[in-house]
Parts: C-alpha cells; sequence; structure tokens
C-alpha cells in the first residue's frame, strides 16, 4: 500500500487511541484520515490491555464512556465486515475477607444504578460458575455479566488507511 502525499489528518500511532480517533473522525464525515503505525496496529502499549472491556467505572460519566466503547465493540464486525472476536464473557470479582466483601457490594449498587447485570453471590455460587476455583476461604463476591473483552483486526472502512 503506497502512502498518500497528502491528507486532511495524519493521526501518529495505531494504538487504542489512534484507531478510536481515526474511527469516529472518519464516522462524523472526515474521509481524508491517514493513520501511521510503523509496525502493526495495537502492536505498541495497547497490547497491554489484554482485550478487557470493563462497564464500571469509578463515576458516571466513566461508566457511561465505558458502555459506549462496549456498544461499538459489539456493532463494529456488522458495521465493518471485519472479525473483531467480541464476546461477552462476564467476571467475578472476589473476596476473602468482609472488608473486601463489602467494597465489592459497594460496586455491585454502584453498577446496578448504571444499569449493569451485577449479581452478589455466595462461595458456593462461585464455584458454579467458575469449576475448579478452590473457594475455601473466599467469603464471596460479584459477578459482571457486562464485562466484555474483544480481539483488535486490522481493517479498514469509513475512508480509513493503515499504514
Amino acid at each position: 500500500m503506497d502512502l498518500p502525499q497528502r491528507a486532511s489528518v495524519v493521526i501518529v500511532g495505531g494504538g487504542i487511541v489512534g484507531c478510536s480517533l481515526a474511527y469516529h473522525l472518519t464516522l462524523r464525515g472526515c474521509t481524508d484520515v491517514v493513520l501511521l503505525e510503523r509496525k502493526q496496529l495495537t502492536c505498541g502499549t495497547t497490547w497491554h490491555a489484554a482485550g478487557l472491556v470493563g462497564q464500571l467505572r469509578a463515576t458516571y460519566n466513566l461508566t457511561r464512556l465505558a458502555q459506549y466503547t462496549t456498544n461499538l465493540y459489539a456493532s463494529l464486525e456488522q458495521e465493518t465486515g471485519q472479525a473483531t472476536g467480541f464476546r461477552q464473557t462476564g467476571s467475578i470479582a472476589i473476596a476473602t475477607h468482609a472488608a473486601r466483601l463489602e467494597e465489592l457490594k459497594r460496586g455491585a449498587s454502584m453498577a446496578k444504578c448504571f444499569g449493569l447485570e451485577v449479581q452478589t453471590l455466595g462461595p458456593s455460587e462461585i464455584a458454579a460458575l467458575w469449576p475448579g476455583v478452590n473457594v475455601s476461604d473466599v467469603v464471596g463476591g460479584v459477578y459482571l455479566a457486562a464485562r466484555r473483552r474483544t480481539l483488535l483486526h486490522r481493517h479498514r472502512a469509513h475512508g480509513r488507511s493503515a499504514f
């Protein structure tokens, strides 16, 4: 692929921020966007994120942003025709002390306020969801069904080009 001589927007860095910026600019009608990456997309520090897409954050606005991101990832494959590997798996946070369980319960309460599907669990319920886990010292936990994971793949759509 040849590098264009001109572009309205040039983004340096093909990590999650650069890719997101290119996507959102083109979604809003900017068709002359070039994304430059020295190796391959998301090969820098973005890969450290392990593809986990959490839903619950410390504030209302950050939680809404995380929910937007989740919905975006859920629609990308259909929109672009490129496989993303996106799938919802859920997450379990466990507590081995009462104070940690209380902290998890506060987070679960906040998650419910934000419309997330969350359940407080006892040790036997955790074992049922996570076969093979040792719950001998577990006092409880929280299951958040809205945790999602994605695998990022190279794609070209909406006028985006990666070099």
